[in-house]
């Protein structure tokens, strides 16, 4: 089994225009708030969308990689105590920085690094309304993925189907 992707998880990617919408929807959110970045990530900890707003001084793909384990460790003990699903929301608090990591989907997530003097209720609320602006997007991708997918596998199907009636017809 390979730890950096494991079973039923799928690494997650958008197309140009979705990333340009998610783009816009973080560039609104960071202008409500002073944040210091914003990420959206997959639950194998890929970054696929960010926003930046000062000098951000962390390893972005390893505070990424490290949310995303934090996520998968808050998905599971929501099974545990009984949830349907995922807990919406962990938050982290420092001394200076607060990590507010918000679930999108089972696959995804928002996190927002901001400064200790930022309200929180102010962060819960307009990183919910960003959410429901993520959520039609990342699920029109999947949709999308799903028809690909269901593409590839009957091209295939067809191609493989020739190739073996081929292959019948050179031992006759």
């Amino acid at each position: 089994m390979d730890p950096y992707n494991p079973p039923n998880q799928k690494v997650k990617t958008i197309s140009e225009e979705q990333f340009r919408k998610v783009t816009d929807c973080l560039n609104d959110l960071a202008a409500k708030l002073h944040v210091t970045a914003l990420l959206l990530v997959d639950s194998t900890g890929q970054i696929l969308a960010k926003k930046n707003q000062s000098n951000l001084k962390m390893d972005q793909t390893l505070i990424a990689t490290l949310a995303a384990s934090s996520y998968a460790a808050a998905r599971e003990m929501a099974r545990i105590s009984g949830e349907k699903k995922n807990f919406q929301m962990v938050l982290y608090e420092g001394e200076t920085q607060n990590l507010f990591i918000s679930s999108i989907d089972k696959n995804c997530f928002l996190m927002v690094v901001f400064e200790k003097g930022v309200a929180l209720g102010m962060v819960r609320l307009f990183t919910k309304r960003t959410i429901l602006q993520l959520t039609p997007l990342l699920a029109e991708h999947s949709k999308e993925e799903t028809e690909t997918n269901q593409i590839f596998t009957d091209q295939f199907q067809r191609q493989l189907d020739q190739e073996l009636d081929q292959s019948f017809k050179e031992f006759e």
